[in-house]
């Protein structure tokens, strides 16, 4: 049997959390560029990094990421499998055939902001568009104002 190394367990939990690389990186903080050097050349990531994971996805056995030894995932009291996501509920996951699959979606801290930027491109939207009428009932008030100093001027016999 040959030995994993930390950056092909490292991938292993990207695929058994079914993010892509890049998701995983935002969710740890870490650049993707990293991540894929720890996971395609071999380099090992800092303690930082591991702390990060360990932050992010807590039901990763850490013994098993450092050194190989044991189950990928603790174990609940009930012997099940679970993964806590970001709000701490806890997901079950799924292992079939060594690979794990995660049941429950993750809300990442990615996918929150980029909601928070759709209510703000929305919120934006209305205001252009409240801005759009106003400009057009400008327009209607000037043609009125022009229209009144027309008979204004007509009305005294003065050209201009």
């Amino acid at each position: 049997m040959t030995e994993q190394s930390i950056g092909q367990r490292i991938k292993f939990l990207i695929e058994a959390t079914e993010f892509s690389v890049r998701k995983f990186a935002q969710a740890i903080d870490v650049s993707e560029t990293n991540i894929r050097n720890y996971t395609d050349r071999g380099t090992k990531p800092s303690s930082d990094v591991l702390e990060k994971i360990a932050l992010q996805f807590p039901q990763t056995n850490l013994e098993w990421l450092l050194t190989g030894r044991g189950a990928a995932f603790k174990t609940d009291s009930d012997g099940g499998l679970t993964q806590t996501n970001i709000a701490g509920k806890k997901n079950a996951v799924n292992v079939a055939g060594g690979k794990a699959n995660q049941t429950n979606i993750i809300l990442t801290e990615c996918e929150r902001e980029r909601d928070a930027y759709k209510a703000e491109r929305d919120l934006a939207r209305q205001e252009a568009q409240s801005l759009r009428e106003q400009l057009a009932m400008k327009d209607q008030l000037l043609a009125a104002k022009d229209e009144m100093l027309a008979l204004l001027r007509g009305g005294y016999n003065r050209p201009n």
